[in-house]
């Protein structure tokens, strides 16, 4: 189910990483944005093989991403993209 949805979210926080980011700094900013990625491909199959392991139960695994989901879309929510936006007219020293 999720994996239906992820192709669009992918692309939709690429555009709002692209609207924040200062013209003057965007390859160190998408450098960055990159390199968390690849953090979280390797931290969350790790935490739900640990999850997994620990307790001998998939489920537990499954509740792991859900858990990041939901903190994700808790993030998400405080994002104001406005002043976002704003702050990418500001010079980044």
């Amino acid at each position: 189910l999720a994996g239906m949805v992820m192709g669009g979210s992918q692309a939709a926080s690429r555009s709002l990483q692209g609207l924040f980011t200062p013209d003057a700094n965007s390859a160190e900013f998408f450098g960055f944005f990159a390199v968390s990625g690849k953090f979280a491909s390797v931290f969350g199959p790790l935490i739900y093989g640990i999850l997994i392991a620990m307790t001998g139960s998939v489920q537990s695994g499954i509740l792991s991403v859900l858990l990041f989901f939901i903190i994700g879309m808790a993030i998400l929510l405080t994002v104001n993209e406005k002043k976002g936006f704003e702050e990418k007219q500001k010079p980044v020293l």
